[in-house]
């Protein structure tokens, strides 16, 4: 069995790791790469990345993906590295059109659901083409519960075509940061105090404003004392998040590190109070298991995919609630001992999560499909 798998996010965030950084579809690939070979009967994986100019994960480089996609709509073959493969898994929205059976991980709909999420001016257009694209596939693998109800709905596809394998947790967050190593990093990265953690890429249905809203109304001078340290790149700005963070910065308030090591997020998730991470929507949110992983506790939305990953394990909040997550944050530095109880129940919680399993899982669907 030969199986051509999608590199192309994770080969963009390989080459420009502060520009792009791996997102997490591009984690996602990463993990099942690394998983497929420890397999008892492990498949052979020929990775394809469209429009890269090298690829540190051993992927064939293809055209522009646009190049790829007019080329087949105008009767020109495709690739010729899709001749000789069984299967092909297109792990992002960069779909190849070939005639061999086709499985696709989408993760969210967010272009369908909530086109005023996405950045692009040509977003509907763009939405469109990804639907008609993704429909070509006879399988669909998703990552929660939420997300299958919501591609059944705008992706039409019936329930018994599409799988839920949650994602992992790589066992690097399990593993404890001596003190030492922690302070050296808080030192690098400027931070002298005790804070609260944001995690994630900067963009609107992240809900930076109300969070630093929230944050903002914490008694006394708790907002000072308890910053609130944003870790993630900018996708883009709808005009208030930036001007949010800008002033939260200039305040006192908040710190925004535009890039961190993997080294750097492990400190600052096993140091800091708590992670809020208070997402209009969610396919899955990933920070939430990696926070419960390295016992810190979260505070998360009631909506979309997070109370389904979140479970008991954490503080829900009504996201568009400014004085519910005033309320959370403050309980965090008020209660210890509901952070204590927060941090036993998430790293229970982080155990079900595992992405040995969701590599059994997928190599199951490909060996269906074939």
């Amino acid at each position: 069995m030969k199986v051509a798998f999608g590199t192309t996010l994770l080969d963009r965030g390989l080459n420009n790791p502060k520009q792009d950084g791996i997102d997490g579809i591009g984690q996602y690939c990463q993990e099942l790469l690394e998983h497929y070979p420890k397999l008892v009967s492990p498949p052979s994986i020929a990775p394809y990345s469209f429009g890269q100019i090298q690829s540190q994960c051993g992927a064939t480089l293809l055209p522009s993906y646009l190049k790829h996609v007019m080329g087949a709509l105008s009767h020109i073959h495709p690739e010729a590295f899709f001749k000789d493969v069984d299967l092909i898994h297109a792990t992002d929205q960069f779909i190849p059109i070939a005639n061999k059976p086709l499985l696709a991980t989408v993760m969210d709909v967010i272009p369908l659901s909530h086109p005023q999420f996405l950045k692009s001016q040509s977003r509907y257009l763009k939405s469109f083409a990804w639907k008609k694209l993704t429909q070509r596939a006879e399988r669909i693998i998703t990552i929660s519960e939420f997300s299958k109800i919501e591609i059944a709905k705008y992706l039409g596809f019936s329930e018994n075509q599409i799988d839920v394998i949650p994602l992992g947790v790589d066992q690097r967050y399990f593993q404890k940061v001596s003190e030492a190593d922690k302070q050296v990093a808080l030192n690098t990265l400027g931070i002298t105090t005790p804070f609260f953690l944001f995690l994630g890429s900067i963009q609107p249905r992240k809900n930076l404003t109300r969070l630093l809203e929230a944050h903002a109304q914490l008694p006394r001078s708790l907002a000072r004392e308890f910053p609130l340290i944003i870790a993630g790149k900018l996708a883009w700005d709808d005009g208030k998040t930036l001007a949010a963070i800008n002033q939260a910065v200039s305040d006192g308030r908040a710190k925004w590190l535009n890039y961190i090591t993997e080294d750097q997020k492990l400190a600052l998730l096993q140091s800091a109070i708590g992670l809020a991470f208070v997402s209009l929507y969610e396919g899955f949110g990933l920070p939430i298991t990696e926070a419960f992983a390295s016992e810190l506790p979260v505070i998360t939305s009631n909506c979309s995919s997070m109370p389904e990953v979140a479970k008991d394990a954490a503080i829900i909040v009504d996201p568009e609630n400014t004085q519910q997550i005033t309320d959370a944050l403050l309980s965090l530095i008020e209660d210890s001992a509901l952070a204590n109880n927060l941090k036993a129940l998430g790293k229970q919680r982080s155990q079900l999560f595992s992405w040995e399993e969701n590599a059994k899982r997928t190599l199951s669907i490909y060996q269906q499909m074939i």
